[in-house]
């Protein structure tokens, strides 16, 4: 760290290590209810043969939730571009968070109370209508939440540790929404929802009775800028290209790992659904152990080299999905969850420190352009992960369609090819972040 850094950050500037908890309590609020979603909204509206009817046609379901996401993405720019320019006597993103995280929960609660208990196009028009709503509330609260990281850190110090916290939260939220089975299957989802919301909606308003935005910040009226030329500038801005085009490659890995799972531990290990989740528990408690020594690595080595490192470990790990099989003395599940863990372990970086690099770049903005506009830069990454996953999960059964015979320990083919296309994408990711002009000692 610079000296001049060392001199911004005084004490009264500096948020304590308190700060940084309240802080990552709203990413581990609002992932809670987003785990919740993922893993059984699907389930509760088409549940599979003989646990239930299903809810809407089928045909339909997957086309309204790509074009309700859409509509949701391409809010996003605008909610920014807003929050950057907001002035008020709380700061230009709390308003946000507060004004969002009641109908977030709501919402969420909503989503498991479509009016008919069979088949019809009514809980289909219902499933669009407060889907959209609570993606609307989610967006609403999640991007002046997270342009607010380079509001409470000045330094790249403060940044990491920071970031650290809420990648940490966010790995206890995606736990606490694994934790919705059992809780569902003994109460139904409408009491579990219920409860979800309840636990969810002080983690998210708590928080903002500690965080205070820094003064001075907000944009003058004089000063304001449209939506068009703010994208404009933020085009010409070359440590945000590049950080983009580095991400585009480490959200799309991200989906097709994250997506593969379930057909690695049943289809190349040869297991039960149920046993699933035994793979993610040690990935999870590899990248919690990863994330202190990611944050001593990045303030002894610099978080370029640290983030770098991680694209380069993750290019390397990756195919060894290709190697899973019966010529190891290992059973194929220790085998799978070496690889998983392994995997974790070398992405911790990259998981971990982008909002450090997001709070660095809106710095460099503001020498560009002269104005805080972190919000404009945290929507268009929002939308471009949405769009992203929406792109890969598109293609990932395109591959999955290369499959052999589930019976073979070496197969089937098109589950193993994620390993290597994952890591020719890190391997991309790497070459291309080795351009990024920024933080360099």
């Amino acid at each position: 760290m610079s000296t001049a850094d060392h001199a911004r950050e005084t004490r009264e500037e500096r948020p304590s290590v308190g700060a940084d908890v309240f802080y990552a309590l709203v990413s581990l609020g609002s992932t809670t209810l987003w785990s919740v979603v993922g893993g059984w909204l699907l389930y509760f509206y088409l549940p599979p043969e003989g646990q239930g009817s299903a809810l809407v046609p089928a045909a339909l379901y997957g086309a309204t939730m790509f074009v309700v996401r859409a509509i949701n993405a391409l809010i996003a720019p605008a909610i920014g571009h807003l929050s950057d320019q907001t002035r008020s006597r709380w700061g230009r993103r709390l308003p946000f968070m507060a004004a969002s995280a009641l109908p977030m929960a709501l919402f969420f609660f909503l989503l498991w109370s479509p009016p008919l208990q069979q088949t019809s196009p009514w809980n289909l028009a219902y499933l669009a209508v407060i889907f959209l709503l609570y993606n609307f509330a989610c967006t609403l609260n999640q991007v002046p939440y997270m342009a607010l990281l380079p509001e409470l850190a000045l330094t790249e110090q403060h940044r990491v540790r920071m970031s650290a916290w809420s990648s940490g939260f966010f790995l206890l939220g995606m736990i606490g929404g694994g934790a919705a089975g059992p809780l569902i299957e003994s109460m139904g989802y409408r009491q579990a929802a219920l409860i979800y919301a309840g636990v969810a909606l002080p983690l998210l308003y708590i928080p903002l009775l500690v965080l205070r935005e820094r003064p001075g910040r907000q944009t003058e009226s004089r000063k304001r800028v449209t939506l068009r030329d703010a994208a404009a500038a933020m085009l010409r801005n070359r440590a945000f290209l590049i950080m983009t085009a580095t991400g585009i490659l480490y959200w799309s890995v991200t989906t097709f790992v994250q997506s593969t799972v379930p057909f690695m531990v049943t289809e190349i290990c040869q297991l039960t659904k149920g046993e699933t989740f035994s793979f993610y528990v040690p990935a999870i408690a590899a990248s919690l152990a990863c994330y202190p020594v990611v944050t001593w690595l990045s303030d002894r080595l610099d978080k370029n080299r640290v983030f770098s490192g991680s694209l380069l470990a993750s290019a390397l790990i990756l195919p060894g999905l290709m190697l899973i099989g019966d010529w190891f003395p290992l059973s194929l599940k220790a085998q799978g969850i070496v690889w998983i863990t392994l995997q974790a372990v070398a992405m911790s970086g990259v998981s971990m420190l982008p909002p450090a690099f997001g709070a660095e770049i809106t710095d460099y903005d503001e020498k560009l352009t002269g104005q805080r506009r972190e919000g404009m830069y945290y929507a268009t990454w929002f939308l471009l992960d949405q769009a992203i996953n929406g792109a890969a999960s598109a293609l990932l059964p395109l591959i999955l369609l290369l499959g052999r015979s589930q019976f073979d320990p070496r197969g089937p083919l098109g589950v193993r090819l994620i390993g290597p296309l994952s890591g020719v994408m890190m391997l991309a990711a790497f070459l291309i972040f080795l351009k990024y002009p920024l933080g360099r000692n």
